[in-house]
């Protein structure tokens, strides 16, 4: 039972699982595994479902392009069409490699007082290749899932910082600054959970960068300013913030990405709650505000944890006539293979468009 929670929060907030509590044997661990746990533990049933392992043999294997598109807007070709036509399905693999005489950066962490939360917060702070502190540095915020803390972004499985090393080291990236922030921000004496009142505190993060984080990084690091040197993205509940975050602050914010979206930007009901929403489908646009010059949401198209949430996201910037990249993976999980795939685009776009 607590390795099948375990895994469960690991899934929500980012990184790798362990299959052993993997109770029905599907290959993944979810929700379903908890409840045969409990079910046994109370003793509602005597035995665990019996699984197979079926083995199938293809005569061929062919790899299934990924599904990008892009609406179709009055200005012709736009920075986000140039970025659309390079999209790879997956990081390449040299991407994520050690290599020797690779300069990978260095992990700051750092305390800061929250005015939103009125509390010490931790971040944690990536220093880019060849650092220097009489030079300035664009600045990319990325967000972990629910449950998560400003560590798990930057678990071994997601190889932000390897990538990072690397794509400086061959100039498909710029130098910059990533910030991994604890996103969970309320004064209140509650816990991440699947409640309106949890959500809330995770929606305070958009307040929390600008009362907080950003003055912040003003004040101890040489960073440049502006939306066309500020970029948000992030996975899961980091995800759907960051979708969030970036469409209701376009001043702020000039590259903007999501990983597996979760849902609850607008109000719907999904197997966990019923959320409130943070803005109406009809205000997920820019209306006479700049747009950014990236809009990216990556998901995988089975993804048993946040259902058709992506999908709902896409379908509604398509109706408001918003340019964005849809960057579907026909396979990967709700995960790390998610978000290198995400990351190994965006890192390379980011930051270009001026």
């Amino acid at each position: 039972m607590v390795l099948c929670r375990r895994n469960i929060i690991t899934m929500f907030s980012g990184g790798q699982t362990d299959l052993l509590a993997d109770i029905d044997g599907n290959g993944s661990i979810q929700i379903n595994d908890l409840v045969l746990l409990q079910k046994y533990v109370l003793g509602t049933i005597k035995e665990f479902p019996q699984t197979t392992t079926a083995v199938t043999t293809m005569a061929t294997t062919t790899s299934v392009p990924v599904v990008t598109t892009t609406v179709t807007t009055p200005n012709g070709d736009s920075y986000m069409k140039k970025m659309a036509a390079d999209i790879h399905i997956h990081e390449e693999s040299s991407s994520t490699e050690k290599k020797a005489g690779v300069d990978y950066g260095t992990i700051e962490k750092k305390t800061y007082f929250s005015k939103d939360a009125q509390r010490e917060k931790n971040l944690n702070i990536l220093l880019p290749p060849g650092y220097d502190s009489s030079q300035k540095y664009p600045v990319i915020y990325v967000f972990h899932g629910i449950f998560g803390s400003e560590d798990s972004m930057l678990d071994e499985s997601m190889k932000i910082q390897t990538m990072l090393g690397n794509l400086v080291a061959s100039g498909e990236a710029e130098k910059m600054i990533i910030v991994f922030p604890q996103m969970f921000t309320t004064k209140e004496n509650i816990f991440p959970a699947f409640t309106n009142e949890s959500s809330r505190a995770y929606d305070a993060i958009r307040e929390d960068l600008e009362n907080s984080i950003m003055p912040f990084m003003k004040e101890n690091y040489p960073i440049k300013e502006g939306r066309e040197n500020t970029a948000v993205t992030g996975f899961s509940m980091g995800g759907r913030e960051a979708l969030y975050v970036g469409v209701t602050r376009p001043d702020l914010y000039g590259y903007v990405g999501g990983v597996c979206p979760a849902p609850g930007i607008f109000p719907t009901v999904d197997g966990n709650m019923t959320h409130e929403g943070c803005i109406s489908p009809s205000e997920f646009c820019f209306g006479s505000a700049p747009s950014p010059y990236v809009l990216m949401i990556t998901c995988t198209r089975f993804d048993g944890t946040v259902g058709d949430a992506p999908d709902s996201y896409h379908d509604t910037l398509t109706q408001n006539g918003v340019e964005h990249i849809w960057h579907q993976l026909t396979d990967g999980d709700h995960g790390s293979i998610s978000v290198r795939a995400h990351m190994y685009n965006f890192l390379r776009y980011v930051f270009k468009a001026k």
